[in-house]
């Protein structure tokens, strides 16, 4: 039986258990469909710590349908994922690569491991002020220097980048590297091959899909993929790893919108809503063109990400007037571009809204963009296990060049650091830093 079927049968039970609201809405009329189905692990239902009836069955259906080993579900979003991912692989003192544009979320896991650090540059578009593919002969020359347990990286990228998964996936093997994709923002590429190839098909050992961010389900629905070529280690690692992480009260609303979300993405209406997205964005962005707008485009691109600039106005001033004027707002945005996220639930509607309002958006004629300027590579002194708990003192602005950072320093969103507490403060840093700084002592 799915979880959702056994969500759907009336109990006749009286139940003492927890949670306590007895499925009832008693304060949050507007939830009430969410408490009706909100349950504990009570008799006949299943364990998502160890899941032997209805959650092993649906983790299984999904699994077949998106060919992995294993995938599990995950109620605390990919971060809970990408922790649970790390931790049944790295070892204390393991070296690990990771991509500069990896979540925050990356550097908890090094912590909570003790894997040792070294960091990779992904390319970088100064036109557009963003980070794009990983490249395959960088990273060759950079896993031929040190035997690295894993390598982690973004793909897609926030913005919608899908590195070259394949040759990364066969450099990884070769070199006895693990390959652990955060592809939080890719978890529609399954359904479509528009949208470029999943981690897995392309050869990852583990992947992370995050389904409330495209897919549209809730907040906090994700799920932790395994792939069948992985060697060396038990699924049961995985599992063991999960519930370190995992509240031992997983909610079953949120389990069963993983499992419908999956359903409806594999079904015919659901495939056919996604081919549909794509082409009324793509005749968007046509009708856009002739008004000043630019999108960003490449032949690697989820299309479903909508990365755009307008000539004659910064990224900035492009989303405060957007905001401001026609009550829109952004994903994300920088100096050049700003970024409209769209996937299950973005109506034709609501891009004709966003369409009509960028052919009235105000305009400086006088004025030209900036190239943005890339981070420089990060000067690590102290590994983020060596970080934690240390005392620190504050300093001026002025005297913290190449001082210990002891804070983390990341925009938000997208979450990608740009100074972590161990790494030295370069010249690059000090516009982004407040008066008073905290460094290690």
């Amino acid at each position: 039986m799915s979880i959702i079927k056994l969500l759907s049968k009336k109990t006749d039970k009286t139940i003492f258990t927890t949670p306590s609201h007895n499925q009832k809405a008693y304060f949050s009329q507007n939830l009430e469909s969410f408490y009706k189905n909100d349950f504990s692990e009570i008799e006949g239902f299943d364990n998502l710590s160890d899941p032997k009836n209805s959650i092993m069955m649906a983790q299984a259906r999904v699994s077949e349908m998106l060919h992995t080993k294993q995938t599990f579900f995950i109620t605390q979003g990919a971060t809970t994922a990408l922790l649970a991912a790390m931790k049944a692989i790295i070892k204390p003192t393991d070296r690990v690569l990771v991509a500069r544009n990896c979540h925050k979320s990356i550097f908890s896991g090094l912590i909570l491991t003790a894997g040792v650090v070294d960091w990779f540059m992904p390319e970088f578009n100064p036109e557009w002020g963003i980070y794009t593919v990983i490249d395959e002969k960088k990273l060759e020359k950079t896993l031929e220097l040190n035997d690295y347990k894993a390598f982690i990286m973004t793909s897609p990228t926030y913005e919608g980048v899908n590195s070259n998964i394949e040759k990364i996936a066969n450099l990884c093997y070769d070199h006895n590297t693990y390959l652990i994709v955060d592809e939080a923002h890719g978890s529609l590429h399954y359904f479509s091959s528009d949208l470029g190839k999943s981690a897995i098909s392309q050869g990852a050992d583990i992947s992370v899909n995050s389904l409330h961010k495209t897919a549209g389900a809730l907040n906090q629905c994700a799920i932790l993929n395994i792939s069948h070529k992985i060697k060396n280690i038990d699924i049961s690692t995985f599992q063991k790893s999960i519930n370190l992480f995992h509240t031992t009260s997983p909610s079953y609303p949120l389990l069963s919108n993983i499992e419908a979300c999956i359903n409806y993405l594999d079904s015919k209406e659901g495939r056919a809503e996604i081919a549909n997205l794509i082409n009324e964005i793509e005749k968007m962005k046509h009708e856009l063109k002739n008004f000043g707008v630019e999108f960003f485009d490449t032949a690697n691109l989820d299309k479903t990400k909508i990365l755009l600039r307008k000539k004659g106005v910064s990224g900035f001033d492009l989303s405060d007037s957007m905001y401001d004027d026609f009550n829109i707002e952004d994903e994300l945005n920088n100096s050049i571009c700003a970024l409209y996220l769209t996937g299950i639930g973005t109506t034709k509607a609501k891009l004709d809204k966003l369409k009509n309002a960028l052919k009235k958006l105000p305009i400086n004629p006088s004025y030209e963009f900036q190239e943005a300027e890339s981070q420089p590579h990060p000067l690590v002194k102290l590994q983020p296990i060596e970080t934690f708990n240390r005392n620190f003192a504050y300093v001026n602005k002025e005297e913290c060049l190449l001082k210990v950072s002891n804070k983390m320093l990341i925009p938000y969103p997208p979450g990608i650091g740009i100074l972590y507490p161990g790494e030295a403060i370069q010249k690059w840093h000090l516009d982004y830093l407040n008066n008073d700084v905290e460094v290690i002592v």
